[in-house]
């Protein structure tokens, strides 16, 4: 089956559409609405302070002189914490939201990057098998891993193992990998060096500071370099590859 490049780009708008709305709905979010939310955030906090309440009362009667002064230390817990009025709360809270929306973004763009990426990997495999020959050309294969299951099921597996090896490269050796042994180029080195940042700042994410500041301007070259590289990529693996790759 040929690769379409349509599914990837189409995903790729999808996801342009729903963090901007969600970007919009939280810039266009008013008092009332906040209102609202803090109001919704507080309730299970306020069931769970009725619920020690009703315990004291019923079952620990000797220590119901506490009970006001948890009411009073919740009271301004919440006033501090989920203020149902504007405060400088609410700003600091949709500035977090902003960048959590940054943070989310990147994630998932270079999730489905990568992916992508093996993807294309895999079809060039597919259509050109003499490429496995190139990787580690010397590695001893015993004959029954080639027979056992027949050629096909072995080339299917030599196919998952070289991708999934190149898959583990850093960014800057993945794109020489691509450009020597696939004849697919990135793009200009800049470009390549850009996208190394931002995959070491999604790792960053997701392994090391999952509150990493994530800009907008980092948001504006995802956007454009995670789709114009496997852009160009794929067009030139449909001229090199024209069996698995759909123009």
């Amino acid at each position: 089956m040929k690769l379409a490049l349509a599914n990837y780009r189409n995903e790729f708008e999808h996801f342009t559409l729903v963090f901007d709305l969600v970007r919009h709905s939280l810039r266009e979010l008013g008092d009332a609405g906040f209102r609202r939310f803090m109001e919704s955030a507080r309730r299970p906090k306020e069931a769970r302070l009725a619920k020690i309440i009703t315990f004291i009362n019923t079952q620990q009667p000797d220590l119901t002189d506490i009970v006001a002064g948890l009411q009073q230390r919740h009271r301004k817990e919440m006033s501090a914490k989920l203020p149902v009025t504007r405060s400088l709360k609410w700003a600091e809270y949709r500035g977090h939201a902003f960048l959590g929306l940054n943070g989310s973004e990147l994630i998932l763009r270079v999730a489905r990057f990568e992916a992508f990426l093996k993807e294309i990997h895999m079809h060039a495999l597919f259509g050109k098998p003499q490429l496995l020959s190139l990787c580690k050309p010397n590695r001893p294969i015993a004959l029954k891993d080639i027979f056992r299951g027949g050629f096909e099921r072995f080339k299917m597996s030599e196919i998952d193992r070289q991708v999934r090896e190149a898959d583990r490269l850093s960014v800057k050796e993945k794109a020489k990998f691509f450009a020597r042994r696939l004849k697919l180029r990135w793009g200009a080195d800049s470009d390549v060096a850009r996208i190394s940042e931002l995959v070491e700042l999604r790792h960053s994410l997701v392994h090391q500071i999952p509150t990493a500041f994530v800009s907008d301007k980092s948001i504006s070259d995802a956007r454009r370099l995670l789709l114009s590289v496997p852009q160009e990529c794929f067009k030139q693996a449909a001229k090199i590859y024209p069996s698995h790759f759909k123009q």
